[in-house]
């Protein structure tokens, strides 16, 4: 018998990206089936349609940089799969535009080398402290790539915020003359 059928892969973990790539797709062309549904309700006012089509459309930047966020989150769970415990050596910190932006170091144990890695993205407060001992999950082949739970924690609800607006803000423009009509008759 071979090994393959004692090794179930669950559908997730065979392709991590494979839900966002059809979230990535349907959602916006969702979106512009909407806008043109509006666009083409010839019982309301241009000036109405398009607020109406805006309100659908604008929010899909939200909706990109949160599937954005993600789609980054999901890549470096589907390498970074060996778990260690890291360092926070340091913490650095730039400038960017007047506001302080902390980068974290880790340094971890791999493969009988040591290994010193920093988020490329920085964040307005610490996530974690100097000093502080954290989980690491690192790509055996490539120990530079990696992730922190606790960071990807934090990054996971803005991108589950932003992506939220950008689904939530079409429907409200889709349904805004039922919403309008419900307004009036109720004032």
């Amino acid at each position: 018998m071979e090994l393959s059928s004692y090794c179930k892969t669950d559908a997730k973990t065979a392709d991590p990206l494979k839900g966002w790539r059809f979230l990535a797709i349907f959602w916006p062309l969702s979106c512009l089936i909407f806008t043109g549904i509006i666009l083409f309700q010839s019982v309301r006012g241009m000036e109405e349609r398009i607020f109406d089509m805006a309100f659908t459309l604008l929010p899909l930047i939200f909706f990109a940089v949160g599937m954005n966020m993600r789609h980054r989150l999901l890549k470096e769970r589907g390498h970074a799969a060996v778990l260690t415990t890291a360092t926070v050596v340091s913490i650095k910190t730039h400038m960017h535009s007047g506001n302080k932006c902390y980068f974290p170091e880790f340094e971890f144990h791999a493969g009988g080398e040591t290994y010193r890695v920093k988020y490329s993205a920085g964040y307005s407060f610490h996530i974690v402290d100097e000093g502080q001992q954290t989980a690491l999950y690192y790509d055996p082949e490539n120990p530079e790539l990696f992730y922190v739970p606790a960071v990807q924690k934090h990054d996971l609800r803005w991108s589950s915020l932003l992506c939220g607006v950008g689904i939530l803000f079409p429907l409200l423009g889709l349904s805004a003359p039922l919403l309008r009509e419900l307004l009036i008759v109720s004032s």
